[in-house]
């Protein structure tokens, strides 16, 4: 997707992802760093990382957009595990069906139910589950220290097909966005619809 998009792109490594064990401030505190770095930012937050996305633009200056995608945009005291699905809507990720604990300690994603919940639409839903990391189970329960989208203007992604962060939970937080966009899409708009995801980050404002 990145090479369809009007600005270069840099994907920020989060501590949580792997053995670092960090949590979601550790997130938060990565993504702020890499934002210190620039101006001019719009930046997108995908699934978990609206989380940490919300607590490091809080208040930053290079941030001038939020682009939220299947993702959680939190308020003050809200968690992930919080969020739950509403009656008839399809579920969001069940830790007990869908992920295993690692000897260290980490959640990880069941690489074939990775394929049927966050890839089903996509080109090669193995090879995308492939490149999954396991997590630190702390950011499950964290909830931001600051809130960036009552501030800065912010756009949501609604993926409509999604199997991982149920339909009706993403149209409810739609609306703490200035603008709504919606995709016929998987967990992962980002491999299923490239071209039309680039498109709406171009032209957040």
């Amino acid at each position: 997707m990145t090479p369809r998009l009007d600005a270069p792109a840099v994907a920020v490594d989060l501590p949580s992802c792997g053995p670092a064990h960090g949590d979601m401030h550790d997130d938060a505190r990565a993504i702020r760093e890499v934002l210190d770095a620039h101006t001019g930012v719009t930046l997108v937050a995908h699934s978990y990382g609206g989380i940490p996305a919300t607590e490091a633009a809080a208040g930053h200056p290079a941030v001038r957009h939020l682009v939220y995608v299947a993702a959680y945009n939190a308020d003050e005291g809200e968690t992930l595990m919080g969020f739950g699905a509403r009656a008839g809507d399809e579920p969001n990720v069940n830790p007990e069906i869908d992920c295993d604990v690692t000897e260290d300690g980490l959640l990880a994603f069941k690489p074939d139910r990775a394929e049927h919940v966050l890839f089903h639409d996509c080109p090669d839903p193995r090879e995308a589950a492939r490149h999954l990391r396991p997590m630190a189970p702390p950011f499950t329960q964290q909830s931001p220290n600051a809130v960036a989208w009552k501030a800065i203007p912010s756009t949501y992604v609604v993926c409509t097909q999604d199997r991982a962060t149920a339909v009706g939970v993403q149209r409810t937080l739609s609306t703490r966005a200035a603008h709504a966009r919606e995709l016929p899409s998987s967990h992962s708009a980002f491999l299923s619809h490239p071209a039309r995801l680039a498109e709406i980050i171009n032209n957040a404002r």
